[in-house]
């Protein structure tokens, strides 16, 4: 199976936030910014053929050279300086889905996940069609929500009810790393308490099927987690890493002598 890279298209609207954040950036700091943002792995991250800088510093360049962003009347680059003002059309593009967006590039997903769904959003922002979002993080951090949509709040309760209850079994919930019980170790106080992980990010468009049907099909990609298991797969910004992955490095620990 090949390896997946980043496409242009896939650099809009996170460009289009950072020419929005930072009126007349230039493009080596978009380009900074992005590499940043993103942190482009595999052939993305090698030297290009010839030149000195990665294929992924290329993409960003040419966002310039192909027009990318002008040719839909998104931002405006001036050659003189080497700046990009986002346009009136490009803030409203970016402002269709910027929820969407924030939570794809929040730091909880990793570089081959955020990828593909960036293009997706790019073609769901064009056609004005609205997504909703699940954030893990929203329903764990419970006194955020007052400065978060009540709805986003509501639907990733939702979502994490619904996981609690698929994932217990005669009253105990365990956490899918270490098997680690909050109920057998605190009784009562720790029923059906632990946090639940979206291993990839998970949103639905406003028009496809309805709440239940989607949750149904969400169970299967979330998993339930202990806070320190939790926290050491998110330790990394960008970069999280796997269950499995986990599960390896806590095998290695213990046999450590």
């Amino acid at each position: 199976m090949s390896e997946k890279r980043i496409r242009e298209m896939e650099l809009v609207l996170p460009a289009l936030y950072f020419i929005n954040e930072e009126p007349d950036i230039t493009t080596s700091r978009l380009k900074q910014l992005l590499m940043n943002l993103l942190k482009p792995t595999g052939k993305d991250a090698e030297i290009a053929r010839g030149r000195k800088d990665i294929y992924f510093e290329q993409k960003v360049r040419n966002l310039v050279s192909h027009r990318t962003l002008e040719k839909p009347g998104y931002a405006i680059y001036t050659e003189a300086n080497s700046t990009h003002t986002i346009t009136e059309k490009g803030k409203k593009f970016l402002q269709t889905n910027i929820d969407a967006l924030e939570y794809l590039l929040s730091g909880d997903f990793g570089y081959h996940d955020i990828q593909s769904d960036l293009v997706i959003l790019t073609n769901i922002g064009e056609h004005k069609k609205k997504i909703l979002i699940y954030e893990e993080n929203l329903v764990i951090e419970e006194g955020n929500r007052q400065t978060k949509n009540i709805t986003v709040y509501e639907r990733s309760k939702t979502l994490r009810d619904a996981a609690i209850s698929h994932h217990t079994v005669n009253g105990h919930i365990k956490c899918s790393v270490c098997s680690f019980d909050f109920y057998s170790v605190y009784g009562e106080r720790g029923r059906r308490f632990i946090e639940i992980h979206h291993q990839k990010p998970i949103f639905q468009y406003e028009e496809d099927q309805g709440t239940s049907m989607f949750i149904e099909q969400a169970l299967q990609n979330v998993v339930p987690l202990c806070s320190n298991c939790h926290r050491m797969i998110h330790r990394e910004r960008n970069a999280p890493i796997s269950v499995d992955e986990l599960k390896l490095i806590i095998q290695k620990a213990s046999n450590v002598e």
